[in-house]
């Protein structure tokens, strides 16, 4: 298959909601979609959601270097791309995951052929500043179909701690509790944090300390083991070295996968085949990310994963910019076999930049 064309955008797609994180609010999407046309006729998009402070990619240079990257592939063959993906991933996951996962869909992958009206529960986010809001909001999050929410801390340990305790009040063990710290804390704080909170009805402790900070890690990995809350990682991993590390070290019980971290539809679905080997249970999803990665990654969920997913970003857009957008009913993704794809009137508002490359395009670039 020979690459023809390929349209590269960048997008601001705005929340309906912000999304508060340790890090900072999220209140809107920072994405790259890239679109590929064969000289045959086959089509794929993919796409890269970068999130500032959880990946070192930024959309600036992420968008530079997909234009880069889009111009350089012109009229290769997608065998040649895909060892040219590879090497790009070891340094720009995200970015060559938008290429990668395109190529996936033109070929097209078998995973992304799922039988239609597959289903696939995700969770939901629950946010609330006092008992009544955080009430009304569960009430709403169950009422939608979701059997298992998720909730933010990481800000000040005495806040989060009572704030586990009245999410813990109002669910009275109805659904399991995912609770996220987005590297938050400290060693210290994380220790302090897990001492304080009573594990029932908590599902995992997902990422308490800084994702390179291996040592904050086993200090809370040791507390953990003490009070039996189970641990997860997320943003310390980004490959199968890291994977092979957290079982080495006994950092956690739970790791948390995503398909931009790992270019491919393959390297995913090794990478959670490696997780269970090791005796460790794999979470697959993205809740910063459109219509198109969901999709993906629910795809995978379908066939791999057999616990509540966490691709649930194309919730939180204000608005649907794809064609053929994800269907989501009663907590679940319900799948077809055809793949989102960006819908460039409806976009067009979000717009930050397009570009479109093709062979007589850079055959002209080259002659100016």
């Amino acid at each position: 298959m020979r690459l023809e064309r390929i349209d590269v955008t960048r997008l601001a797609i705005p929340l309906e909601t912000p999304y508060r994180l340790a890090f900072g609010p999220v209140t809107h999407y920072d994405t790259v979609i890239v679109e590929i046309s064969a000289a045959s006729g086959e089509t794929g998009c993919g796409e890269a959601t970068l999130l500032t402070g959880y990946t070192d990619e930024t959309i600036d240079e992420g968008y530079g270097l997909a234009r880069d990257v889009a111009r350089d592939l012109v009229g290769a063959e997608s065998t040649a791309a895909c060892a040219r993906l590879v090497a790009l991933g070891t340094h720009a996951p995200f970015i060559a995951t938008a290429f990668q996962t395109a190529l996936d869909v033109a070929t097209p992958h078998p995973l992304l052929a799922p039988r239609a009206g597959t289903r696939v529960p995700i969770l939901g986010l629950l946010q609330g500043r006092d008992d009544a809001e955080i009430a009304e909001n569960f009430d709403r999050i169950t009422s939608a179909g979701h059997r298992t929410v998720k909730i933010k801390v990481g800000f000040a340990v005495d806040d989060d701690v009572a704030f586990v305790r009245r999410v813990q009040a109002v669910v009275q063990q109805r659904v399991p509790i995912r609770v996220d710290a987005n590297q938050g804390y400290t060693a210290a704080q994380a220790a302090r944090f897990i001492a304080a909170t009573d594990p029932v009805g908590i599902e995992l402790f997902e990422q308490p300390c800084a994702a390179r900070d291996w040592d904050a890690q086993r200090v809370a990995a040791s507390e953990a083991a003490r009070t039996g809350l189970p641990l997860m990682l997320d943003e310390s991993i980004y490959g199968l070295a890291d994977i092979e590390r957290a079982a080495r070290e006994h950092a956690c019980r739970f790791v948390k996968v995503k398909l931009m971290k790992f270019v491919g539809l393959d390297a995913l679905v090794a990478a959670i085949a490696r997780i269970r080997a090791l005796g460790m249970t794999p979470v697959l999803g993205n809740g910063v990310a459109g219509d198109l990665a969901c999709w993906m990654e629910a795809c995978v969920a379908a066939q791999c994963i057999d616990n509540a997913g966490e691709m649930n970003g194309f919730l939180k857009a204000r608005t649907r910019i794809f064609a053929h957008p994800v269907a989501f009913d009663r907590g679940d993704i319900v799948l077809d076999d055809v793949a989102p794809r960006l819908d460039v009137a409806a976009a067009a508002p979000f717009v930050v930049h397009r570009e479109r490359f093709g062979r007589e395009t850079i055959a002209c670039h080259a002659r100016s």
